[in-house]
């Protein structure tokens, strides 16, 4: 009989990379919005683990690349990808133009995460995106 391995994120305090709990790699946005609307298994779709909130951090190019990052989420009970919005109707969107930015969401129930951005990434631009439970 074997015995399974957690895979998932679990309960987590502080926040876990997409790429992994252990991780530092960015998340990869990309430009296009997701292609197939009822495809849940699309390229550059990131798991949520089940967790409650989304945490976003971008730094743009010191010479004045504005980026902006919309957060897409994917239900299984819908079988859509919709843009995603905040509890209190925001656009759970990232920007930044030769600056930081940080922001977190709250996306309790969104099973996958997409992040479309405005134009493609030089190589001076850093994504990171994390997951939490509190």
């Amino acid at each position: 009989m074997s015995i399974g391995v957690p895979k998932g994120h679990g309960r987590t305090r502080r926040p876990k990379n997409v790429n992994g709990a252990t991780s530092t790699a960015e998340a990869v946005p990309v430009a296009a919005e997701p292609s197939d609307m009822a495809d849940g298994s699309i390229t550059g779709a990131y798991f949520t683990e089940n967790q409650r909130f989304l945490h976003l951090s971008l730094d743009t190019d010191p010479t004045g690349e504005n980026r902006t990052i919309t957060v897409w989420g994917y239900m299984h009970a819908s079988g859509r990808w919709v843009p995603l919005k905040d509890t209190a109707g925001n656009a759970c969107t990232i920007a930044a133009n030769d600056t930081q930015a940080h922001a977190v969401y709250e996306i309790a129930g969104v099973d996958k995460v997409y992040f479309q951005v405005n134009a493609a990434f030089g190589a001076n631009n850093f994504f990171h995106a994390a997951l939490s439970t509190f």
